[in-house]
């Protein structure tokens, strides 16, 4: 008596792929010479939205959108008859399918042909790429938004711009409502109807929305909680916000309305409608990831609003202060002066002309201050003018250290002039290069021991001159050295010797001529400030 046999490996590997094939979650497709379907997988079921009882034995172009139909036919029987027995999965890039709903679907497809001439079988493994590049399109969307959003500093564009992304990417019709401290401050409308758009834009400002109404603006801004509405219950809504008529013609089959929320503070209210249609999750995905952009960028433009006024403010403050304090100075200035005048003439006390020298020195120095504030501003508003002229370099260097020099005399220091025989002449305003100068010699006298070397170094380059200004003073760390050049600060904070300006301002003149300016400095070995001017061609 036999044993009955088992399965055969090839009965085996039959099975197994006819398993795979039924199962797989790409479309498994094929035709035969007639191009008529004679096999249609699960996989195919599901994309398609066709049963194989429906399909089998249908033509192809059942499965294609009209538009490609006419040439389809004519590249299959090409493809049959090359050499060519196969392409690979997206060899030909994106193509189109066609779903049972009559929806068109974006794909990517390999095919293959056997047999011989008149006996061909094509196959297909086609695979809906749908979701892959609506996530494509969303970062690439996202990533777009976010540049133009960042781009815009100022509140009333980065309002426009949110509004404007939206549309049509996101909706028909897009509002965005900036609303804190129970008032509104500005709306942007956005509208496939540009000139509906400036109208609702124009209404809204004129008219705000009232927050005790039935606006779904309204409702979001006492809930903080967005509001979404389908074709579905839009009956229900429309009864609710009649408000939200003046949108379209009609109320919108569709709507988004979320708050602007950033630092956990709600900013406002962006609203995304559609005339037509519905909202789904990956809809519904992309505008709360735009206003979420769009409220930091809101937020931003709103902080940055502010330190612009705070800028003018101050700016103002100081011009006014300048201004008032000068008179009172120059006064001071004027009669200290006389009485030292007076004092070569006429025999005074002696403490008297001490007195009067000290108060004439302190005058001087709060002229310096006031100028210095009025310097820093102007550097900092990018108004500092320079009037840029011809200049013979070695009188320019000359004129400035011969002012100079009782300074280092006073403190017991030596002032040293190290330059070539001969100097270009350099493109610069004396007065301001002159200011540049006194301000860094200025520094090296105060942080300098008495019996010091100081020395003014010049260096020819091709097309620029480097200008240097060494000490032997206590020097600075590399952290100090970092804000050299800050506003209002100074290395060593037990000795206010002036403001802390001289740098930013010396800064802000070599920069206004194009130069640059750097500094090096070792601790207790002394310091060296570098500034370079454009040579005069």
């Amino acid at each position: 008596m036999t044993e009955p046999k088992g399965p055969t490996r090839e009965a085996i590997t039959d099975a197994i792929l006819a398993g795979i094939v039924t199962i797989s979650a790409d479309a498994i497709i094929c035709v035969d010479d007639s191009q008529r379907i004679i096999f249609f997988n699960e996989g195919a079921e599901s994309i398609f939205g066709y049963s194989t009882d429906e399909i089998m034995g249908q033509p192809l172009e059942a499965l294609i959108p009209e538009r490609y139909r006419g040439s389809h036919a004519s590249h299959v029987r090409k493809f049959g008859q090359s050499p060519v027995h196969a392409r690979r999965m997206g060899e030909r890039g994106t193509i189109f399918g066609r779903r049972k709903s009559g929806d068109e679907f974006p794909a990517e497809a390999a095919i293959s042909h056997l047999g011989s001439e008149g006996q061909k079988v094509y196959s297909v493994v086609l695979r809906d790429v749908t979701e892959r590049l609506r996530a494509h399109e969303t970062q690439r969307f996202l990533a777009e938004a976010g540049e133009t959003l960042a781009s815009s500093l100022g509140h009333e564009e980065t309002l426009r711009n949110a509004a404007r992304l939206a549309v049509p990417r996101i909706a028909d019709a897009c509002v965005v409502n900036v609303f804190h401290g129970g008032q509104f401050h500005g709306v942007a409308v956005a509208h496939i109807d540009p000139a509906r758009a400036a109208e609702i834009e124009r209404t809204r400002a004129e008219h705000p929305i009232d927050l005790a109404g039935d606006h779904a603006v309204a409702e979001v801004i006492r809930t903080v909680k967005p509001i979404t509405w389908s074709k579905a219950d839009r009956s229900e809504r429309k009864r609710a916000l009649p408000e939200l008529a003046d949108i379209f013609a009609d109320f919108p089959e569709a709507g988004i309305v979320m708050p602007l929320i950033a630092r956990d503070q709600p900013l406002g209210v962006i609203a995304f409608y559609r005339e037509c249609g519905s909202y789904d999750s990956g809809d519904q995905f992309l505008a709360e990831e735009l206003g979420r952009r769009a409220a930091i960028a809101i937020d931003n433009a709103r902080l940055h609003d502010l330190i612009q006024e705070g800028v003018r403010a101050r700016d103002d403050m100081i011009g006014i202060v300048s201004h008032d304090l000068r008179n009172p100075v120059n006064a001071v200035k004027m009669l200290s002066g006389a009485m030292l005048d007076r004092e070569r003439d006429e025999t005074l006390p002696a403490e008297m002309v001490e007195y009067a020298s000290v108060i004439r020195q302190a005058a001087d120095q709060m002229d310096g201050l006031i100028r210095d504030l009025l310097d820093v501003t102007r550097v900092e508003a990018g108004r500092l003018a320079v009037a840029a002229s011809r200049e013979n370099t070695e009188e320019l260097l000359s004129d400035a250290l011969r002012t100079l020099a009782p300074l280092a005399n006073e403190k017991d220091l030596t002032l040293r002039l190290d330059a070539p025989d001969h100097i270009p002449d350099v493109l610069a305003d004396s007065e301001r290069v002159g200011q540049a100068i006194s301000n860094l010699v200025g520094n090296a006298v105060k942080f300098s021991s008495a019996g010091g070397d100081i020395t003014v170094r010049v260096t020819v380059l091709e097309q620029e001159i480097v200008f240097s200004v060494s000490d032997k003073g206590q020097g600075m760390s590399s952290e100090q050295l970092s804000h050299a050049f800050d506003r209002f600060w100074q290395s060593s904070r037990t000795d206010r010797q002036g403001a802390g300006l001289g740098l930013a301002i010396t800064k802000g003149i070599v920069e206004a001529h194009g130069g640059r300016i750097w500094a090096e400095s070792v601790p207790a070995a002394g310091s060296t400030f570098y500034f370079t001017l454009p040579i005069a061609t």
